[in-house]
């Protein structure tokens, strides 16, 4: 039972990683890159805190790694932005602020 969870688990992690790669690396639809990215990126935190708790660390551990995933994920979606252009995901580095222009073609955000 064990060991066909963990299979589960990265069966779904594989498919969100591969559907993420055709969604936001290949497609082209910009409104949909920009709706779907938030849930996309909550899902798929949601899957890795469910690994933490499947992996049962100690207790202090994975409270402190799932309090540290919620603004990580707040972040994550806040520094990553979808260029009307070319439609290319720019990120900010160290999540400081929102990129200004697109890392791609350079058009501006």
């Amino acid at each position: 039972m064990q060991q066909s969870l963990m299979i589960i688990f990265a069966a779904i992690w594989l498919a969100m990683a591969a559907g993420s790669y055709m969604l936001f690396q290949r497609g082209t639809d910009v409104a949909r890159k920009r709706k779907l990215w938030p849930r996309y990126t909550i899902a798929s935190n949601v899957v890795i805190a469910a690994v933490i708790v499947y992996a049962q660390p100690p207790l202090p551990m994975m409270i402190g790694l799932l309090v540290f995933m919620v603004p990580l994920t707040w972040l994550t979606i806040r520094s990553t932005k979808f260029c009307d252009g070319c439609g290319s995901p720019s990120r900010a580095p160290f999540f400081m602020k929102p990129p200004e222009k697109c890392s791609h073609c350079q058009q501006k955000l």
